[in-house]
């Protein structure tokens, strides 16, 4: 137990360690409740949220015990445990939300960086059926999939994908089937980049440079220190909180601009904040629950008809069933290997995935079709997740736990709570607010590393400046050059993802039998090289930081992010795939703002300091001596 004397890091141990009894006891405690049994995946996350709420909670309420009417040290308390937190996650916490910003385009980057596809084919002939010596020729058959993906209600594209393609995992390479005349095909080969779900990866792990499952342990306890310190912020402002609302002072001392710059991005956010830290703490805690699953699949014999539902038929019975979700991709899998199966897509497509989901899961070996979009009328459990799952041959509903409308309530209010993480709901300006969040998150964890830094800084008698220690010094360089960092990489990457897809026409069949094998590894070896091209930005950075002056650091970073923008929007540009639709339109607004924004910031810092060396040339007359 704790004294109103226990010192603050006797206190912070004893929390870590009731967070840990909470949190871990939390699945004995549902095993007991039986609430795996009854409710499932859905009821043991919902338990899982309540617990890491409760610990959150019990940890704020701990490090402030004590004395009622000395409120001055435990004030103390809580502003001594806000500055360490932020200065110590602050800037991993900076590199999620910038990363995360991006994660928002997925689903357009991926689309935007693609080459000029051939033309789609009409929606009543998409489904071509191959004869089995085209599809061994191919090397495609097994597992066999067919995947149509809509361009309009009317038109669609014909691909067979090489290899699985599970959420949150590298894009699977695909052949595109053109169909020129009833009786005559093209073919092409498509790899898309993997960009995309690097940048995802980067935005889950918060930059490390560990293997997710590694570093998801770790992200998880950031993310309660992450709301301790949210917390603990607010008991800190409400004393002053209505004299000094919504104050920015431009002018004066620049602890005080930090300041009130961070409050006021602090204040206006926190129930952004809260959810992120809450829902985040799930996601890195959730393979505690692994084995559990709520998805009800209902078991049916093996069809070996050849007689697939149309895509129309698919498209009017789910207008039926859900007339807001709108459909944008069709995976007809028709013969599931152990690696893609109807269980652990179910179970990877919402994002409370595991690193091993499939090792206690019911394989399922029957041919699914997997339709995916999006509804904007209802909250989704993932941006682009909405799915269904239906038998390919008669239609009838397998599985449809991430369909909005048709969910419990139970599985409603987990959506609700996943989709305020990931904005996954009111369309275009809910994708827009989210962006603007996440970058004021990450002004909001700068102006934290800004504070400190500081308030450590040692004053100089009868000056105004303040004098770098040796750790102020490093953190500040640090702290600049890893977010400075994570900018140029990000923009690096950005570029590097229309180089990365590749779009081949096919015109040699007869060397095509070792393509999935040939696909995978090659995607491995991009998904490497952009790991590789990110990290030496982000090294670099970090070392430029701590040797070039700090004008000249901040130009050089900013005029190469900016440069790397360009590049990557000229080239789209020319392809005339940068307004393919809304999605792809809003990303490259949302890229030629940012350009536009670096190039600036660059102009406005040469320009300043253009203006300040005339100042610096002339010397102060001499004092005379006493």
């Amino acid at each position: 137990m704790t004294t109103p004397n226990t010192p603050l890091w006797r206190r912070i141990t004893i929390g870590i360690a009731c967070c840990t009894f909470i949190i871990g006891g939390s699945i004995p405690i549902a095993t007991w409740l039986n609430i795996p049994h009854h409710y499932g995946v859905t009821g043991s996350s919902l338990f899982l949220l309540s617990s890491c709420f409760i610990a959150l909670m019990g940890l704020t309420a701990l490090i402030g015990t004590g004395v009622g009417r000395n409120i001055h040290r435990i004030a103390r308390r809580y502003q001594t445990l806000h500055r360490w937190i932020g200065i110590t996650t602050g800037s991993l916490l900076a590199m999620g939300f910038l990363a995360g910003a991006l994660t928002l385009f997925a689903a357009p980057l991926q689309q935007w960086s693609i080459a000029r596809l051939p033309p789609p084919s009409p929606l009543e002939t998409s489904l071509l059926p191959l004869d089995k010596t085209t599809l061994d020729t191919l090397g495609v058959h097994t597992p066999l999939q067919y995947r149509i993906t809509l361009t309009s209600p009317t038109t669609a594209q014909l691909s067979l994908p090489l290899a699985p393609e599970l959420p949150l995992a590298l894009p699977a390479a695909q052949i595109l089937i053109h169909q020129i005349s009833p009786h005559t095909s093209s073919l092409y080969y498509l790899a898309p980049t993997p960009a995309p779900s690097f940048i995802g990866g980067l935005h889950r792990r918060m930059g490390l440079p560990l293997p997710e499952p590694w570093a998801m342990p770790i992200i998880g306890i950031i993310c309660l220190f992450y709301g301790l310190a949210l917390l603990s912020g607010v008991i800190l402002l409400l004393p002053g909180m209505w004299r000094n609302l919504m104050t920015v002072r431009l002018h004066g001392r620049a602890r005080r601009r930090w300041l009130d710059l961070h409050s006021l991005l602090g204040l206006c956010s926190m129930p952004f904040h809260l959810i992120i830290a809450l829902t985040t703490a799930l996601f890195a805690f959730f393979p505690l629950f692994c084995s559990i699953s709520d998805t009800h699949i209902v078991s049916e014999s093996k069809q070996n008809t050849h007689s697939l539902i149309s895509p129309e038929s698919v498209l009017t019975q789910l207008h039926t069933l859900a007339p807001h979700f709108q459909p944008y991709r069709l995976d007809y899998i028709l013969s599931p290997i152990t690696a893609d199966t109807l269980a652990a897509r179910v179970m990877l497509h919402a994002p409370l995935y595991s690193p091993n989901p499939l090792s206690s899961k019911p394989l399922q070996t029957y041919p699914f079709l997997f339709v995916q979009g999006i509804d904007t009328y209802n909250p989704m459990i993932g941006r682009d997740r909405a799915s269904i799952t239906l038998n390919p041959y008669t239609g009838s509903v397998l599985e449809e736990t991430n369909l909005s409308s048709h969910q419990s309530l139970a599985r409603r209010l987990l959506t609700w709570c996943l989709a305020l993480h990931f904005g996954s709901f009111g369309g275009e300006f809910v994708r827009w607010l989210y962006i603007i969040l996440a970058l004021c998150g990450v002004g909001f964890f700068h102006t934290a590393n800004q504070l400190w830094l500081n308030t450590h800084r040692k004053t100089i008698k009868k000056k105004s400046s303040r004098l770098e220690s040796s750790t102020t010094l490093w953190l500040d360089r640090i702290t600049e050059g890893s977010l400075m960092g994570c900018l140029l990489g990000l923009c690096g990457v950005i570029a590097l993802s229309p180089l990365t897809t590749h779009l081949i026409p096919l015109g040699n069949i007869t060397k095509m039998a070792s393509l999935p094998s040939i696909a995978q590894t090659s995607m491995m070896r991009l998904y490497q090289h952009i790991t590789l091209f990110y990290y030496t930005c982000f090294a670099l950075s970090i070392l430029s930081c701590a040797t070039f002056p700090r004008y000249i650091y901040r130009v050089l970073i900013l005029i190469l992010s900016a440069s790397f923008l360009t590049t990557a929007l000229t080239i789209v540009t020319l392809r005339h795939t940068a307004m393919q639709n809304t999605a792809t339109c809003s990303l490259t607004l949302a890229l030629a703002l940012a350009t536009i924004s670096l190039w600036a910031s660059a102009g406005f810092i040469l320009t300043k300091r253009m203006s300040f060396l005339p100042h610096l040339s002339v010397k102060d007359p001499p004092t005379p001596e006493a």
